[in-house]
């Protein structure tokens, strides 16, 4: 589901470029801040709606506009507040709403340029995705893994991952074993430490890399 709250705006203001020009990544995200910005309530309404037939995990409680809240959607009505606004509330505590609000920091400024340089240079793409990924979680503590375990283990995991970096990652052999006793460890917690705000934002960056003329 973060996926599909990071790309769509992704792919909206990709389609406002001329399908005959350049790509722009400048004019791109100038573009994506336009498509945000311009979010209705009546977005908030149905972004609240499939989030419910989904019914992802993880969600935790909000503090104000709970999507489990039946009243949230009234309020939401009833106050005009747009989906911008929404995620506004949301982003201290979610990275898919700070990406949103702020116009996509993470992803457009991190992990971008570091995904794109590894693939530009060659080799295992499967190794570039992950190596990325170990740096964005180890500077950006994974909201998803804070809304099911608290922040504090969500730290602890981004130490791990910084830790796994310091040994050369996918790329030399002791950061490779350490790498996959992490995984290991991240899949016997039932899912409670999946960082998949993390991959979400991986697979922003990998969509402005296609869009940017990657291809595999």
């Amino acid at each position: 589901m973060g996926a599909v709250i990071l790309l769509s705006p992704v792919a909206t203001a990709a389609g406002m470029i001329s399908p005959t020009g350049n790509f722009d990544l400048q004019r791109l995200r100038r573009n994506l801040r336009r498509v945000i910005e311009s979010t209705t309530p009546i977005d908030a309404v149905n972004l609240y709606t499939a989030i419910g037939i989904a019914n992802p995990s993880g969600l935790g409680k909000a503090p104000a506009l709970d999507v489990t809240d039946p009243d949230s959607v009234n309020r939401i009505i009833d106050e005009k507040i747009s989906l911008y606004r929404v995620f506004k509330i949301a982003e201290k505590y979610d990275s898919i709403c700070f990406e949103w609000v702020n116009n996509y920091p993470i992803t457009f400024d991190f992990a971008y340029p570091s995904l794109a340089n590894r693939l530009q240079i060659g080799g295992d793409p499967v190794h570039a995705v992950v190596q990325t990924f170990l740096e964005v979680l180890a500077e950006v503590p994974d909201t998803f893994i804070a809304r099911k375990t608290g922040i504090q283990k969500s730290r602890e995991i981004s130490l791990e991952a910084r830790r796994i970096l310091n040994l050369g990652g996918v790329e030399t052999q002791a950061g490779r074993k350490s790498l996959m006793e992490f995984d290991r460890e991240l899949r016997r917690s039932s899912n409670l430490l999946n960082p998949g705000t993390t991959a979400d934002i991986l697979a922003a960056a990998l969509a402005l890399c296609v869009l940017g003329g990657y291809r595999p």
